[in-house]
């Protein structure tokens, strides 16, 4: 069964639509050891810096001498030099040595998006223009597309008819690139071939040595060259498995999320990497402020700088002005702290003010994402080869510096990276931070900010709790007896923190969350997690804390065994922070008699485009579970569960089911109503009603008991009656 996340708001019907939730999906873990990482005393932050003169010139006769480099304001010791200028590395004493192919790959990826017939054809004309000169060998180029979700063309070569033949299918019209993204697929998989997990491929390329063309080898080959190739293919085909599949008809999220999953990927390789994103630019959509913020962050965090070329060329320049005066301030307040170490408000504004030009201007959005990953805004013209020119000479020459960070406290902070040189009538483009990460967290996918302090909370004893919430792993049997783990996060809005914004009339909060499920030997098998706005109509905003929740709903695989499952809540307005661990078990299905995991249930709705095979869909509706509940007998007649039996099909008997009622430890009672027949996926569905009216309030437990046969199987649930 494929993975995929649904992630549903529940709220009574007058509350429909108040509550807005963004859903993000969880990228792979990429190999270790790709990235500068930062251990006190030990470790390095890498920067590749550009530096021009007034007239735009590269400048490539600096020395370490030359440069001071400021950590969150604090002059930093440069532990290595070197100026990378072609196909060569320049020492501080001026001895050159050619590059190993496998430690200095440069990515350039080629992003065409939302272009119409003018826009195609000035991309593909700029496009086209790139090619004209010789690549150099450690030179790989990859053609995307985005249509709603991030869309592959030609995964990275240095074979320039290939590129220019990619660079025309992505500016010829079509708007459906879902056949060539399947093509290329299939090309990586059988490039890699049994390797398809990627294990080594990135740490091959950075401990093995070897010269060559870098031309397409077989994977796996000695060569240095063979094993980079492997490693960007191994790279790409995780950004195509791993890409989110976003079908929000907002354009501009979905543009946001195929850029995120693009830097996502790119964070698992060494070298200077390069996104030239053509595009006639969009806004950012409310709620989706911090995803962009993290494209940004990672793409910083993964030494991936875009440039960005708005394909309206001439015609946009009139448009620019009701705008640009926000963005010049953001900007300055972001120059102003590459000069200063202490943090003044509107330098702590700046990444929010830079939003908010970006919706008064949909070009803010391109030099926005260009200015704050060290490219540049390529707009407002017809002729794009002086700029493009630029482009390939920050991409082939380039300083490379490291320094020890000598961070002290982890606490997941932005650090501020400031580049600076004597040289006078120099502009420097560079990176412009980095978040403080524990190096515990090393080898995990990239962290968002929001997940250090929750991951911190797991990490203490005892564990916090400053509001309530509940998760849990429940079971239930997939096709060909797999075993299918269903992870529910449930969230009460009422127990989060809204503050009242009176010039919007409305009321604001947000919350994250972070689930780990750990196996047996307390290895992380999987990690979800996401943040989440609240806005809310000041009206209904008493019925939405009283009665709605947030409810995380996500399905995956997972082989029979014990596992754990950590998770943890941040209330992001409120400053504060619950945690709680719990232990479930995934039982072997091996098609004999089986029974799922029970699931009080909230609410059932229209199934809408929910997969048939989904363990909650139950005809034309889902069921919308609950962990734990507590119900009022005032609020509700009757506690419905739903359960799941899965028939031996060996056996010729007809299954049945007993539900056996405890109260405090003290069996009250049994029932056995009656089950229909298998459906077409040879289960049994069932939801029983448990009365209220007639119950005192308790802990109570419910054991549902199927029988066929002499084979049984069991399962328990317990609510709380009030």
């Amino acid at each position: 069964m494929l993975s995929f996340l649904r992630i549903s708001l529940c709220l009574t019907a007058v509350m429909t639509g108040i509550v807005q939730a963004q859903t993000g999906q969880t990228p792979q873990a990429p190999p270790t050891g790709q990235e500068p990482s930062f251990k006190a005393g030990g470790e390095e932050v890498v920067l590749d810096v550009v530096v021009r003169d007034k007239k735009n010139r590269a400048v490539d006769d600096l020395k370490a001498a030359d440069f001071e480099i400021l950590d969150n304001g604090q002059k930093r010791a440069i532990k290595s030099f070197r100026l990378v200028q072609g196909n060569e590395a320049v020492s501080s004493a001026g001895e050159k040595t050619p590059l190993d192919p496998m430690r200095q790959v440069r990515l350039l990826t080629l992003i065409f998006d939302g272009l119409d017939n003018d826009g195609r054809r000035l991309s593909r004309d700029a496009g086209v223009s790139l090619l004209k000169n010789e690549l150099q060998p450690n030179v790989y180029i990859s053609v995307m597309a985005i249509d709603h979700t991030l869309e592959a063309i030609q995964p990275f070569t240095n074979d320039r008819d290939l590129l220019k033949k990619a660079i025309e299918r992505a500016t010829g019209g079509s708007s459906n690139f879902a056949s060539d993204t399947a093509r290329v697929r299939a090309q990586l998989q059988q490039m890699l071939g049994p390797n398809q997990a990627g294990q080594g491929l990135a740490d091959q390329a950075n401990s093995q040595s070897g010269g060559g063309s870098g031309q397409s080898g077989p994977a796996g080959a000695a060569n240095g060259p063979a094993a980079a190739n492997a490693a960007m293919a191994q790279m790409m085909l995780r950004m195509l498995q791993s890409k989110i599949q976003d079908e929000a008809t907002d354009q501009g999220r979905a543009k946001i999320v195929a850029l995120l999953e693009c830097v996502r990927q790119q964070y698992s390789l060494p070298g200077r990497k390069t996104i030239l994103y053509f595009s006639p630019g969009f806004q950012i959509p409310q709620g989706m402020e911090e995803p962009f913020k993290s494209v940004i962050s990672i793409a910083n965090r993964s030494n991936v700088s875009f440039y960005a070329l708005d394909a309206r060329g001439l015609s946009v320049s009139g448009q620019n002005e009701s705008s640009n005066a926000q963005l010049k301030d953001a900007m300055s307040a972001s120059a102003e702290n590459m000069h200063r170490g202490n943090v003044s408000t509107s330098n702590a504004q700046a990444a929010d003010m830079a939003i908010e030009a970006g919706r008064a201007n949909v070009q803010n959005t391109l030099a926005i994402l260009a200015d704050s990953t060290g490219g540049f805004l390529i707009a407002n013209t017809n002729d794009f080869t002086g700029r493009l020119k630029r482009l390939t000479e920050d991409i082939e020459t380039y300083y490379e510096i490291s320094y020890d960070p000598q961070i002290q406290n982890y606490d997941g902070s932005f650090r501020k990276v400031s580049v600076r040189t004597d040289r006078p009538n120099m502009r420097i483009q560079s990176r412009s931070g980095y978040f403080a990460l524990p190096p515990s967290m090393r080898g995990q996918a990239v962290l968002s900010a929001y997940e250090v302090p929750l991951l911190k909370a797991l990490g203490s004893s005892p564990l916090p709790h400053s509001f309530g919430f509940q998760a849990a792993g429940l079971h239930f049997e997939g096709p060909n007896h797999t075993s299918t783990c269903v992870l529910v996060i449930d969230i009460p809005i009422g127990n989060l923190t809204l503050r009242q914004d009176q010039a919007a009339n409305q009321y604001d909060g947000k919350f994250a969350y972070v689930a780990l499920v750990k196996d047996g030997q307390g290895q992380v098998v999987k990690k979800f997690h996401n943040e989440i706005p609240l806005k809310l109509d000041p009206n209904k905003v008493e019925a939405v804390k009283a009665s709605s929740h947030f409810i995380d709903v996500q399905h995956f695989d997972l082989p029979p065994g014990r596992y754990t499952l950590d998770s943890a809540v941040l209330d992001s307005a409120g400053d504060k922070v619950s945690a709680r661990k719990s232990v479930f078990i995934m039982p072997e299905m091996n098609g004999s008699l089986a029974i799922s995991s029970v699931a009080p249930i909230r609410d059932m709705k229209p199934k809408g485009e929910a997969p048939a095979d989904d363990p909650f869909v139950m005809a034309n509706q889902m069921v919308s579970p609950m962990i734990n509940p507590t119900v009022k007998k005032a609020d509700t007649k009757g506690l419905p569960f739903y359960v799941v039996i899965y028939p031996s099909k060996a056996n010729a008997d007809k299954p049945t089911l007993e539900m056996e009622f405890s109260k405090d430890g003290q069996v009250l009672g049994s029932g056995s109503p009656p089950l229909g027949s298998p459906d077409a996926q040879g289960r049994i569905q069932y939801v029983a009603t448990v009365p209220l009216a007639q119950l005192p309030a308790g802990d109570y437990q419910v054991r549902f008991i199927a029988k066929q046969g002499t084979q049984t199987s069991d399962e328990s649930v317990a609510f709380t009656v009030e």
